[in-house]
This record gives structure tokens, sequence and C-alpha cells, in this order.
């Protein structure tokens, strides 16, 4: 397994719920993940326009009550396998009308 592999794999576990975790469980192979970004640059808000400015901090207000929304055990249950039916399902329909 290589480096990149082994980070992303470290990525997923840090980052996934244990549901989504499962769906990477067999990634193993370098071309699987090429497309994937590994590092992405860091963003240097003071260089953004002030608009962009103002909707970089909204959006993290937004984020930081989520996460305090969450803390609180305010969140919902997903139901991953349902969730990825019907993305299938879009898909394959998507497919078909194409």
């Amino acid at each position: 397994m290589t480096a990149v592999v082994e980070k992303i794999r470290q990525e997923i576990d840090r980052l996934a719920p244990e549901e989504a975790q499962e769906l990477f469980a067999d990634l193993e192979q370098d071309y699987a993940i090429r497309l994937v970004p590994v590092e992405e640059p860091a963003l240097k808000v003071e260089e953004l326009s002030e608009a962009d400015q103002a909707k970089i901090a909204a959006l993290r207000q937004d984020i930081q009550l989520g996460v305090a929304s969450l803390d609180r055990g305010e969140g919902i249950e997903i139901d991953w396998d349902a969730k990825r039916k019907r993305r299938h399902e879009a898909f394959a329909l998507r497919q078909q009308t194409a």
C-alpha cells in the first residue's frame, strides 16, 4: 500500500462515519484515488474580496452552529444504504434518458 493510499485511509477513518468507512474498506489501488486531491493549498482568506470573506465567515458560523447542535445530540441518523440506493437509482435514470 502506498503512502497516498494510507493517508487517504487515515483521513477516512478520522472524518467518515463508520457506515461510510465500509464503502472504502477495499481501497488498495492507487488508480482508484488519483482523482481525489490529497493536499490542497491553504486558503488565504485575507487575499479574497470582502464579499468572499463575508461568505467564508458566514459558512464558518453555520458550521459552528451545526457542530454545537451535534454536540447537544440534536443530529439525525442517516440511512446510508437508502441514500446510496437513491443515488444509484437517480444515476440509472439519468443514464436512460441520456
